[in-house]
């Protein structure tokens, strides 16, 4: 008994670890935008505001990724700590919307690449939908000098 709790607090603790926050994710709200391009376009560099284009699309693919990653740790943590209350019925339903939001995350791009002005709502509405995959659901409490 007293192992069982040992474990499921070392599981608790395990999810709080994680270096996952939604704050890693703040630049990756303004790829899309197209400000910067039109800012040099503004100021005559087409050339250059072409290839900021490109590597803001190309880094936000990236953020896509890592966000992918990220989402998948802490999944797997959340279904670590369900060992002895198994919800799988709310885990599917996290997986699924988890994988069409980032689905339509990675179509915002290909609507960038097409020059399209809504890629950054689209973008922005589906960051926002996943950050609550990111905040803990398990409440650990801190660890002061009287308890250690």
């Amino acid at each position: 008994m007293i192992e069982a709790a040992r474990n499921m607090q070392e599981q608790e603790n395990s999810l709080t670890m994680l270096d996952v926050t939604v704050e890693r994710f703040a630049p990756m709200r303004r790829l899309l935008s197209g400000e910067d391009e039109e800012y040099l376009i503004r100021r005559g560099f087409r050339r250059e505001a072409a290839c900021l284009r490109a590597r803001h699309r190309r880094l936000y693919f990236r953020f896509v990724n890592m966000l992918q990653r990220d989402f998948n740790r802490v999944h797997d943590a959340r279904k670590a700590c369900m060992i002895g209350n198994w919800d799988f019925e709310t885990l599917l339903k996290e997986k699924y919307t988890a994988a069409s939001c980032l689905w339509l995350m990675r179509l915002a791009g290909v609507l960038h690449w097409m020059h399209l002005p809504q890629a950054s709502e689209v973008a922005e509405m589906y960051v926002t939908r996943m950050e609550p995959y990111f905040t803990p659901t398990v409440s650990v409490p801190e660890q002061t000098e009287s308890t250690l």
